[in-house]
């Protein structure tokens, strides 16, 4: 009876090593463990990689839309200026004002305007101010001079379309009559005359740019 009860124990792990089954379950087992954590690998990887594109295209986009953003509000400044210029220049050429001896009115629009000494005589330096009126208030857009040697001065206008006024004035000495001439065309647009007792005034004008 003991050897029997002995045996059994002994007899019963031969067995379950000798089971092909038994033995291999384990094993098996493993390797599928392994090849699923392999393929979590893999998708983890691939998603990584996925969101790394949506990342970079997000971006990209991101940038995008930050260029048309600023493209649109130069458009919108360039239209309010645009119109801001226009709108004082509108109702002047429907009915602009008469002249008079210290303001020469330009009747219609100059394009490449140049004021000139219509005169072979000397005269002194005209100092002169070009302003855009805009519907706040006039603009400072350029100073010049006329020299005593020089025949001509270019106006430098910063925008086609718009009503400029350009104030003169020069040191008293001579007379001469002061000239706003359409560069492009050469004719006169208005005129003044300058005197010892009438040494500054102003010119009115729609201006373009032709070049």
């Amino acid at each position: 009876m003991r050897a029997s009860a002995g045996f059994r124990p002994a007899a019963l792990a031969l067995a379950l090593a000798a089971s092909p089954a038994l033995a291999q379950a384990p094993s098996d087992e493993s390797l599928a463990l392994r090849r699923e954590v392999v393929e979590l690998r893999a998708q983890v990887q691939q998603l990584g990689l996925a969101l790394a594109q949506r990342d970079e295209t997000l971006a990209s986009l991101q940038g995008d839309v930050r260029g048309v953003a600023r493209d649109l509000e130069g458009l919108r400044e360039r239209l309010g200026l645009a119109l801001g210029s226009a709108l004082p220049a509108l109702p002047f050429l429907a009915a602009p004002p008469a002249s008079s001896d210290l303001v020469g009115v330009a009747k219609t629009a100059v394009l490449q305007p140049r004021v000139e000494v219509a005169s072979p005589v000397r005269h002194d330096i005209v100092f002169l101010k070009l302003a855009r009126i805009e519907a706040g208030g006039p603009r400072l857009v350029a100073e010049r001079e006329l020299g005593a040697a020089d025949a001509y001065v270019d106006l430098p206008l910063d925008l086609s379309g718009g009503l400029y006024v350009l104030s003169w004035s020069t040191a008293e000495g001579f007379d001469f009559p002061l000239v706003l001439r359409d560069g492009l065309t050469h004719r006169d647009a208005a005129t003044v005359q300058v005197r010892p007792l009438q040494r500054e005034g102003r010119f009115v004008f729609v201006g373009y740019r032709a070049e």
